[in-house]
C-alpha cells in the first residue's frame, strides 16, 4: 500500500511502460493486472483521510510503488475522469 502523494512512482511508471501489463477493471477502484510472467494481481485504488491510496497484492513492500499498481492507476484515472471524480 502506498499514497500517490508521497510515493516515488517514477521507476514503477517506467517499468509499466516497458512491460505493458494487461489491466482489467473488476469494478471502479478494483483492477486485475496480468504481470509480465502471467501472474495476476489485484490492485485497489481509493481515498482514505484525503489521500489517494493504492494497494497491490504483489510482493512489493509497503510504501513502494509497483508496475502493476501504476498500470491500474492509469486506467483508474481515466475512469475517474469519465465519472467526474
Amino acid at each position: 500500500m502506498f499514497s500517490l502523494e508521497t510515493a516515488n512512482i517514477e521507476r514503477a511508471i517506467k517499468s509499466a511502460k516497458a512491460l505493458h501489463p494487461k489491466v482489467k477493471m473488476i469494478e471502479f477502484g478494483t483492477y486485475e493486472v496480468t504481470g509480465s510472467t502471467g501472474n495476476t494481481y489485484t490492485v485497489r485504488c481509493y481515498r482514505k483521510a484525503g489521500e489517494k491510496i493504492v494497494e497491490c497484492n504483489c510482493a512489493t513492500r509497503d510504501e513502494i510503488a509497483c508496475k502493476h499498481s501504476m498500470a491500474a492507476v492509469s486506467l483508474h484515472s481515466a475512469m475517474a475522469a469519465q465519472r467526474g471524480h
